[in-house]
């Protein structure tokens, strides 16, 4: 190799060197930590939503209807990644994962909103 060559690959690898510091994470936190916080922006405004259409997770739905009658019985508890209904005397447990539908049907006239819940079924 020829003295130009040498000079030429010593100067690339430099150059490399200091491209990988100036790009790695660690400097990247640190010039971070060193600027001052930008501006928080202003929160978004939270959207309204109809009153016919539930907001949120399954599970929040679910809290929402405690204490209400459904097809498998009155709902009374959501806890952990369980549901538990009460019918007739017997309390039924089933786990959130299992979850298929929640149907909310029209009522007739003169009586209460029907709730359907139906769970997978598994062997």
């Amino acid at each position: 190799m020829n003295r130009s060559t040498m000079l030429y690959a010593a100067v690339s690898i430099i150059v490399g060197v200091v491209a990988l510091g100036l790009l790695s994470p660690a400097y990247g936190q640190k010039k971070k930590k060193d600027s001052p916080p930008a501006a928080q922006p202003a929160e978004p405004e939270q959207q309204v939503q109809p009153s016919g259409k539930p907001a949120g997770t399954m599970r929040d739905v679910l809290v929402k209807l405690q204490g209400q009658s459904t097809n498998l019985g009155i709902l009374t508890k959501v806890v952990g990644d369980y549901v538990v209904f009460v019918s007739e005397e017997d309390t039924l447990m089933y786990p959130l994962n299992a979850l298929q539908v929640v149907k909310f049907l029209k009522p007739e006239e003169g009586e209460p909103r029907k709730i359907e819940i139906k769970f997978l079924a598994r062997d």
